[in-house]
């Protein structure tokens, strides 16, 4: 009832002379925008906006065009180009400053804790390009259309080294560790590939592959900044104890399954210590010499795939088989003429 009371209350004092007498809509005649309509509809408005709109575009008494003088729209030009010119200047000096703050020989940050990481990974070579998931050496030595693919590869991978320009001869107590000095201009340590031509590795040999015993190129990646640490003498794997030598990387590779170690046969390591530390660490320089060493298999079985996992040795190498830190996978194939081996 107190509701149905408040109703009558408000029909009460509600304002009935503003409706019209004839009945019609009230929104209708009390609507702007539909009068505004109806007066464009009759020319009346048309007229007046096509004229403003002429008048926005050039003002003849007024000497405007678009609503500005001439005068005015050379300001207002000159402003803006000189205003974007100091923002552009601006700008630059913001980019020099900080280009400066820049080493261009290493990234502001490296090693654990950043993308780059402090745990290489070991490639090795022959790689072939057109097989990237492959880690295949499939070979006959008596032909040598079946390993030319791989001796090329050798050949490029190899022919860098001959471009000596900017790098140095490094003595037993030198090391590349002087490039991470900004203050210095001495190239990196020139490496030597002698030692694998006295031991069977040469191009002259096709790189062991003509004999049977090819040669497999083992190295780690780049990762700026790192450098391997010693172990202690209590320390050193069994796996390169005799062949290991501090301030070096070893490798040791051996078959993955208990047949391939027993089908793995006689392993030659070149040289037998690994990779001279002096090399590391690395850093983003013109013709940098990636060390490298050299890995002989002396008797392969014929006609049967031997895998072979190869590891690198250092205190601060970690090996992790899941996402191949400190150790590369490969797999060799020594084929013969299936009559000639029976």
């Amino acid at each position: 009832m107190a509701f149905l009371k408040e109703v009558v209350r408000l029909l009460a004092l509600f304002d009935y002379s503003n409706l019209p007498k004839d009945g019609t809509n009230m929104a209708k005649h009390n609507n702007p925008i539909e009068e505004n309509n109806v007066l464009m509809a009759n020319g009346v408005k048309g007229v007046e906006r096509k004229s403003g709109f002429s008048s926005f575009l050039y003002n003849k008494n007024a000497g405007t065009f678009c609503g500005r003088t001439p005068k005015s729209w050379v300001q207002i030009l000159v402003f803006y180009v000189i205003f974007y010119t100091l923002l552009a200047a601006f700008w630059l000096a913001c980019l020099k400053a900080f280009l400066n703050t820049l080493d261009p020989k290493v990234p502001r940050f490296y090693g654990k804790g950043t993308i780059i990481g402090n745990n290489p990974g070991v490639g090795f070579q022959p790689w072939l390009k057109e097989k990237p998931d492959s880690t295949l050496v499939k070979f006959d030595s008596r032909e040598p259309n079946s390993y030319k693919q791989y001796t090329d590869v050798l050949d490029k991978y190899l022919g860098k080294y001959s471009n000596t320009t900017g790098t140095r001869n490094c003595g037993p107590n030198d090391s590349n560790v002087d490039l991470f000095d900004a203050n210095t201009n001495r190239g990196a340590c020139r490496f030597d590939l002698s030692v694998f031509e006295k031991n069977g590795c040469s191009k002259e040999n096709d790189y062991g592959f003509k004999d049977g015993k090819p040669c497999i190129i083992l190295s780690l990646n780049r990762l700026i900044g790192w450098k391997p640490e010693d172990y202690d003498d209590s320390e050193i794997p069994s796996e390169v104890k005799g062949r290991y030598k501090k301030g070096s990387i070893a490798f040791h590779c051996d078959g993955t399954s208990a047949g391939d170690k027993e089908n793995l046969g006689k392993v030659s390591y070149i040289p037998e210590s690994g990779i001279d530390g002096k090399f590391y660490p690395y850093a983003f320089i013109d013709n940098y010499h990636q060390p490298i060493a050299m890995v002989k298999f002396e008797n392969l079985p014929d006609n049967r795939l031997v895998m072979i996992e190869c590891r690198a040795y250092a205190k601060n190498i970690k090996h992790d088989f899941e996402t191949r830190l400190g150790l590369v996978h490969v797999e060799l194939f020594k084929e013969t003429d299936a009559a000639e081996a029976r």
